[in-house]
């Protein structure tokens, strides 16, 4: 009876235990991590408030998880700030396996995302400086491309606005420009 329950698949406590193995073939079509251009990660970060950081953050633990590891990609990009580490190590590694010579510092650049993100709370118009926590991800993006660019040289590089881009950074900017008018405007 024990052995019919193995063979119809059922869960075994005393088998050994077996991992998925991850393709490190290079195919030239899927990038290994969330392509997008400097600039547009830039532009987007400022004009969404650090929406597009959760975006980006979720783009790359669905990447995460298109590579074998079980992870919850929205519940990690809501708290990207405290899970920002893991991710950052995997580009590291991924980085070293593909041949990219550029070095990361994943956990300087894990702290810096962390203290940037806290930043927001800062009173009068030194909350501003909350709007830069893209700048620590710029450094890991540069990675991703690099690494996109071994792994998957045909693949889009995600550098044109789209419209949903296009919607972000009119709706964002008429409300950045608003909050600065609005910070200033007290003092």
């Amino acid at each position: 009876m024990e052995t019919e329950a193995v063979d119809k698949g059922d869960f075994n406590p005393y088998a050994a235990p077996t991992a998925r193995l991850q393709d490190t073939a290079v195919d030239g079509s899927e990038p290994a991590f969330f392509p997008v251009t400097l600039l547009k990660l830039s532009v987007m970060s400022l004009v969404t408030f650090g929406l597009y950081e959760i975006y980006w953050f979720y783009k790359n633990w669905k990447c995460v998880q298109r590579h074998g590891d079980d992870v919850n990609a929205p519940i990690r990009a809501l708290f990207y700030p405290l899970v920002s580490y893991p991710l950052y190590r995997r580009i590291r590694d991924r980085a070293r396996d593909v041949g990219v010579d550029r070095h990361l510092w994943a956990g300087s650049l894990a702290i810096a995302t962390f203290v940037l993100s806290m930043l927001w709370r800062l009173p009068s118009a030194w909350w501003l400086v909350g709007l830069l926590t893209f700048i620590p991800i710029l450094a890991v993006q540069r990675v991703v491309n690099d690494i996109n660019r071994v792994a998957a040289p045909d693949a889009d590089r995600n550098a044109r606005f789209g419209g949903w881009n296009i919607f972000g950074l009119v709706v964002g900017g008429i409300l950045l420009a608003l909050a600065l008018v609005g910070t200033f405007a007290d003092e």
